[in-house]
């Protein structure tokens, strides 16, 4: 068995569009140099730990070498590629948002399912949750978001 973890934050933006597991909402976004999905890059990092390969930095740095606003969903099927993620069988995904601005409960299900899609995995093995930080640091003052990502897998 296999366990990686993986996590990101980035700082809101209201000149950005919100990207969460792939799926676009009308609200206020993150500034980043892709699309912000805080989610996906701590997926796509949980899955680069549990396949024992370097970080999303290594495979898409914040600079000229990756095209600016890329689509997260395009960086996650790049690196199931490129690590031959096939050779893989996933047992699970917990996936945690921490955000005092963002109402996860009204928006996971449609994110796990996009998940589920993405990655050809069962949906019911797939949990998503939201937790505040009751108004501390830059996540409280609604400044930032981040995400938490464990996933386990083993050999196919």
């Amino acid at each position: 068995m296999f366990i990686g973890t993986g996590w990101d934050i980035h700082k809101h933006s209201n000149s950005e569009t919100l990207t969460l597991g792939g799926v676009v909402f009308d609200e206020d976004g993150f500034e980043a140099h892709s699309d912000g999905d805080i989610l996906l890059h701590a997926l796509i990092d949980a899955i680069l730990g549990a396949t024992s390969n370097k970080d999303i930095g290594h495979y898409f740095p914040s600079n000229e070498k990756t095209p600016s606003n890329i689509a997260s969903t395009e960086m996650l099927k790049s690196i199931l590629e490129e690590i031959n993620f096939s050779t893989f069988k996933i047992n699970n995904i917990d996936m945690t948002i921490i955000s005092q601005k963002i109402n996860i409960s009204s928006k996971s299900e449609v994110i796990e399912e996009n998940i589920s899609k993405l990655l050809s995995f069962d949906k019911n093995k797939i949990n998503l949750k939201g937790k505040s930080v009751d108004k501390l640091g830059i996540i409280g003052n609604r400044e930032a978001s981040a995400a938490f990502v464990s996933i386990s897998l083993t050999n196919a």
